[in-house]
């Protein structure tokens, strides 16, 4: 009876593990959604530095949703700094991670973790555009 339950607990384990159904009762599927995303937020607001160099900044801040999400793109080949981490919006780079912030970051994402900004507020200040963003952790 033991290896009956056993194999059946294989199986449903590979079937859960493929997004599969658990069958119906009653007519009603049984169907559990995998996988399933959680957010963790690893800094509540930060500020993108390096937006006083990018080009056409006006531009891409004026095309950003209110609560734009942004990329995390890991840069390990980085001379000015071995932890950077570029943020963009559609592809085009709107500053980094700051350095004091960054080494903790860049080694999640060594290590396969998903990060995802999402833009808080933005000030215009003179030329310079102050940008804040939340950083997540998805798994």
């Amino acid at each position: 009876m033991s290896g009956e339950g056993a194999g059946t607990s294989a199986g449903l384990a590979t079937i859960l593990s493929h997004g599969g159904s658990l069958g119906t009762l009653g007519g009603a599927s049984l169907s559990i959604p995998m996988p399933f995303e959680s957010k963790i937020v690893l800094y509540e607001s930060m500020r993108i530095a390096g937006t006083a160099h990018v080009e056409a900044i006006d531009e891409l801040v004026a095309s950003m949703p209110e609560d734009a999400t942004v990329s995390l793109i890991r840069e390990p080949d980085n001379l000015a700094d071995q932890w950077a981490i570029r943020v963009e919006y559609g592809g085009k780079r709107l500053g980094f991670v700051p350095a004091d912030r960054n080494e903790v970051l860049a080694r999640l994402m060594d290590g396969g973790k998903t990060l995802r900004g999402e833009v808080l507020d933005r000030e215009k200040v003179g030329r310079w555009w102050k940008l804040h963003m939340e950083v997540s952790l998805v798994d």
